[in-house]
């Protein structure tokens, strides 16, 4: 018994901490023409030859980091 609470507490830690890099990861700088979207997974860039940008970008490059 004891270890289903353990494992209901660290469900829900992990959650709160999940949520809380999300949040952290929407409000980010990003550069002119790109956007972050929460999504099932966690938070996708969204942008226009997003591939090419971040091969020229460090700061994309680094995102989430």
């Amino acid at each position: 018994m004891n270890g289903d609470r353990l494992t209901a507490k660290a469900d829900v830690l992990g959650a709160a901490r999940v949520q809380r890099i999300s949040d952290r990861l929407m409000v980010a700088d990003l550069p002119q023409g790109v956007r972050a979207e929460r999504s099932d997974e966690g938070v996708t860039l969204v942008a226009k030859n997003l591939r090419r940008r971040m091969l020229d970008d460090a700061q994309l490059r680094n995102f989430g980091r």
